[in-house]
């Protein structure tokens, strides 16, 4: 599922590396047309609507993708994403059968993410699915990880030593600023369209999974739900979708608007029309997954509230920049009483908005990409031994 920042990503490392495929199923993804560079050939679908559709998915995903693999030479870098989390097996069995070299780019950690969510049981299943990780990412040419708390979950369960940089290399997400930036709301038809105008803005965008707390947004709701000045935003898709729906349904909270994925041409102006983006991670998950919506949150000078139950980089980095606010899982009353303060204090909600767009820019923008090329790139020329 290459969405905008997959596919920017792969647009900025063929420009700088040479001619390359994208082979993805992501509808928006599939329907533009590629670069000078890159090809973007249609791959097998995503269907989330449940466990065993969404298994079957990723087999017809690796299937087809080991037939694309096969068509090309063997000096071909194959570029590996932890999505399907066994799609890394094609790389360790080209490797094997012809010497072909890979990278893998870590972007959830399984089984992990599984055991924190309680789905899979640390057991001979989790073992099991641990030795083909350590398969996979101890024979990739290189591993990168998208944040140091991820570096540290794999270093406890794989020697990464024994890959040609020694560790997973470090490099984190971003959001291309020149497109998401910050819009006054009186100028967004999309802020007036749904409501907004006039409102103190509390955006979630994204993927409403299992690693995501919505449970916990929605009782802040709860009990912001007198405040007229206080809107909830939700857009997205997913397995709790039908939490915030039965919430507003069941319960009448009118303080909440629920809308579906937007286009990706609607993103800045979805994206601008909240005030303050909620980045909610699932009580375990921290260290397994990295909310990429927390730089979108921030190109557009939305205010993100890092919520976890430990420490993370996203957490950290916002109060060190002093652009976001972070708060504890299960604390709803604490996040509650944050966002009436920002609310109520129109000079410090501009202060974070502003440091958060300006953060943006300096540490979580689209030149992140380039760092990925400079890392490829003798991987792709064959400068680097190994």
């Amino acid at each position: 599922m290459a969405g905008p920042l997959f596919r920017e990503l792969a647009e900025d490392v063929s420009g700088a590396l040479g001619a390359s495929v994208l082979y993805t199923g992501h509808p928006h993804t599939v329907a533009r047309e590629g670069t000078d560079n890159l090809s973007i050939e249609s791959a097998p679908g995503y269907d989330r609507k449940s466990n065993l559709r969404r298994l079957f998915s990723w087999f017809r995903y690796f299937f087809a993708a080991f037939s694309l693999v096969l068509k090309h030479e063997r000096t071909a870098l194959l570029f590996i994403v932890s999505n399907p989390p066994f799609l890394g097996v094609l790389g360790y069995l080209f490797k094997r059968i012809r010497k072909q070299r890979y990278v893998v780019l870590v972007y959830d950690v399984y089984p992990d993410i599984l055991i924190a969510l309680g789905s899979l049981k640390d057991g001979f299943v989790a073992r099991l699915w641990r030795r083909l990780n350590r398969l996979i990412l101890e024979h990739a040419d290189a591993v990168i990880a998208i944040s140091h708390d991820m570096e540290s979950l794999l270093k406890t369960h794989y020697d990464l030593k024994q890959t040609l940089p020694g560790k997973a290399v470090v490099i984190p997400n971003w959001a291309d600023v020149e497109t998401i930036k910050p819009l006054d709301k009186e100028a967004n038809w999309f802020a007036r369209q749904h409501g907004q105008l006039g409102k103190t803005t509390v955006l979630y965008s994204g993927n409403m999974g299992n690693t995501h707390d919505i449970e916990g947004i929605l009782e802040v709701a709860r009990l912001l739900k007198e405040e007229s000045h206080i809107h909830f935003l939700f857009i997205g898709e997913g397995a709790k979708w039908s939490l915030v729906e039965n919430a507003i349904k069941d319960e009448g909270l009118g303080n909440i608007t629920l809308l579906p994925f937007q286009p990706e041409e609607v993103l800045p102006f979805s994206m601008t029309s909240g005030d303050i983006g909620i980045v909610p991670y699932h009580p375990g998950t921290e260290g397994s997954i990295v909310p990429s919506k927390s730089y979108y949150y921030m190109a557009a000078g939305v205010v993100p509230v890092i919520v976890s139950s430990q420490p993370t980089d996203l957490a950290s980095m916002v109060v060190e920049n002093e652009c976001g606010i972070a708060v504890d899982s299960g604390d709803h009353e604490l996040m509650a009483e944050k966002i009436l303060e920002l609310d109520k204090n129109e000079d410090l909600l501009g202060k974070y908005k502003l440091a958060a767009r300006t953060t943006a820019e300096k540490s979580f923008s689209r030149t992140n990409a380039l760092l990925f090329a400079d890392l490829l790139g003798p991987y792709v020329h064959g400068t680097r031994e190994g």
